[in-house]
This record gives C-alpha cells, sequence and structure tokens, in this order.
C-alpha cells in the first residue's frame, strides 16, 4: 500500500486556527490537481483525521481556492468511520460519507448505522436514511426513518437528534415525527420524545398513547396530550384530555398520575385529580379525585361525588308522583 503523508510543499493538511489535526491519507492510487482543487483516491482508502478514521474504496477531496487547504472529503462505495477513545468506540457505516475539514462535521447518506459501544457493548445504535455528527457541539442528527436502539428501548420516528458529552455518554435524546417507542411489551407513540439520562426522564407530547400490557395479558391503555415519566420517582404525569382504560374500567379527566410497581415495573395505582369520571359498565361515576387501583381492581371517588346508573329497560321507570 503507498502511504501518502502530503506536506507543505503540496498541500498544508496541518490545520492552523480553526484547523487543529493532522490529516494522513492512505491510498493505493492517488491524483491531486491543485489547479482544480480536487484530489481522487482509490484502493484501500483510509484517512485519519486525529483520532477519527474514515476507509472506503475510493474518495474525493475538495480544496480552499485560495488557501488550497482541505475544505471536504467525501468518501464512496459504502464506507465505513470510526473513533476510539480509552474503552469507548463511535463507529458509522453509509452509502456515502462527507467530512467537512472546515465545519468538523461528519455527514452519513443512504443506509447509516451509526453505534456508540463501551467495553465492546453497544450502548446506543442508530438507523436512518441520513446521519450528521458536528464535532464541535457533540450534537448527533439523524433523518428519515430513523431507528434508535438504547438499551432495552426500540424507538422508531421521522427525525432524531442526540448530544453526546466528551466520554461518549447520551446526554440527550430527541425524537420528532410518528415517534414509537416499545419497551418489551409496552408501546408509547406520540409526536416529540425527548430523554434526558442523568435525570432518567422522559417526556412526550402530542397525541400521546401509553399500551402497558400485564402479566395475565390485560392491558392498561393511557391516553393524554402531555406524558411525562420520571425514573426516580417511579411514576407518569399525564395532562389535557387524559383517557384511560384498564378492562371493564373508562376514565376521563384533565390530569392523572400513574403510579408504577418498583418491582414489577408495571402501573398499580392510577390518579385522575380535576373533575374526572369513571365509568363501568352501566355506571358512572363524577368526582373531584378518582383513585384507581389495578391489584385489587377498584377505585375510590373523592369531592363532589356523583354517581349515575343506566337502567337496561323501560320496566325500571318509577313514579312517586300520585
Amino acid at each position: 500500500m503507498k502511504k501518502i503523508i502530503i506536506t507543505l510543499i503540496m498541500i498544508s493538511f496541518t490545520f492552523m486556527g480553526a484547523y487543529c489535526a493532522n490529516v494522513v491519507i492512505e491510498a493505493n492510487n492517488q491524483q491531486i490537481n491543485v489547479d482544480k482543487n480536487k484530489g481522487f483516491f482509490s484502493g484501500n482508502v483510509k484517512v485519519s483525521v486525529g483520532d477519527i478514521v474514515v476507509k472506503s474504496p475510493r474518495a474525493e477531496l475538495d480544496l480552499e481556492p485560495k488557501s488550497k487547504k482541505p475544505s471536504l472529503a467525501v468518501f464512496f462505495d459504502n464506507p465505513y468511520a470510526f473513533q476510539n477513545k480509552d474503552n469507548k468506540k463511535h463507529e458509522i457505516k453509509a452509502n456515502i460519507m462527507k467530512v467537512s475539514l472546515i465545519n468538523k462535521t461528519l455527514r452519513a447518506e443512504g443506509n447509516t448505522q451509526s453505534i456508540m459501544m463501551k467495553d465492546r457493548q453497544p450502548l446506543i445504535m442508530i438507523n436512518s436514511d441520513s446521519q450528521e455528527y458536528d464535532t464541535n457541539t457533540k450534537v448527533m442528527k439523524a433523518d428519515g426513518s430513523v431507528i434508535v436502539h438504547y438499551q432495552d428501548v426500540e424507538t422508531f420516528s421521522d427525525a432524531a437528534s442526540a448530544i453526546i458529552d466528551k466520554n461518549g455518554e447520551v446526554q440527550n435524546l430527541k425524537l420528532t415525527g410518528n415517534v414509537v417507542m416499545k419497551e418489551k411489551s409496552n408501546v408509547l407513540k406520540g409526536n416529540k420524545f425527548e430523554y434526558k439520562p442523568q435525570n432518567q426522564e422522559y417526556q412526550m407530547s402530542g397525541n400521546t398513547s401509553t399500551d402497558v400490557t400485564f402479566e395475565d395479558g390485560s392491558r392498561l391503555f393511557v391516553q393524554a396530550r402531555f406524558q411525562q415519566y420520571n425514573r426516580n420517582t417511579n411514576n407518569i404525569i399525564a395532562g389535557g384530555n387524559v383517557r384511560i382504560k384498564f378492562k371493564d374500567y373508562t376514565a376521563a379527566g384533565p390530569k392523572a398520575q400513574v403510579f408504577i410497581d418498583k418491582t414489577t415495573q408495571k402501573p398499580n395505582k392510577v390518579v385522575f385529580t380535576g373533575r374526572s369520571k369513571i365509568t363501568q359498565g352501566a355506571s358512572t361515576v363524577e368526582a373531584d379525585v378518582i383513585t384507581m387501583t389495578m391489584n385489587p381492581k377498584e377505585f375510590n371517588a373523592t369531592g363532589n361525588v356523583k354517581t349515575s346508573i343506566s337502567g337496561g329497560s323501560s320496566d325500571n321507570d318509577m313514579e312517586i308522583m300520585p
């Protein structure tokens, strides 16, 4: 393999000011046309920018017309990029990859896959139509049919962004557009989703729904405009036209709090606040506060309670007037 380290005689790959790393190119074949501000590389191409390495069968390099410094490297034919730091590794695969040596961004296009690993174990994996990583802001963005695998959670969305700290840890994960999140037998849906690992908290907004399946096959279904879950407090807060269905119970109200059992990680109690209503069969109860429990299955209503029981036929009509 022919190794090429381009020096100041041809083109300086040593970054000054905004540039901060040396670029080393290895390839079987190379051609550089300084007048046309273009470079071509083929055959086992390997480019190192600091601790970032990109490999591909061929690549092209654009030069700044005035300074003749490298500005954009484009890699073709399913390139592979990776970065190693201590026991962590970040790797990206795609059909085409573009590395801006000025803006310090890496953009992957076509069947992209990004994996962050620690001790050789995947922490987060993102598949999408395109992805972009900004080494300045540490923000990763993904667009088009985004699928994220994070711990035991799998998500689907139109777009996603993640903030990565200097240690390679995810500090914030945002999903937008037709969001679906699956965790074992539980499914959450909404228009926007945000997860903050440091707070152990997620928020979902826009026509949200939570579908929880219990061991006995029964399901708890929660609909609301907004839902927030905190793993430390182990409860879900739902607000805005909240509707909950569990077995033969149907409940509705402006706000509800769902309490999760720490052992089973399943909901065991729901408390509605604000004028709420619960229906079971032909009976309807309205109250200021309604508490539902899953096991045993029962409810308790307090505050201006009103109970309505619908009769099944006209035979139940009563008259006390003479």
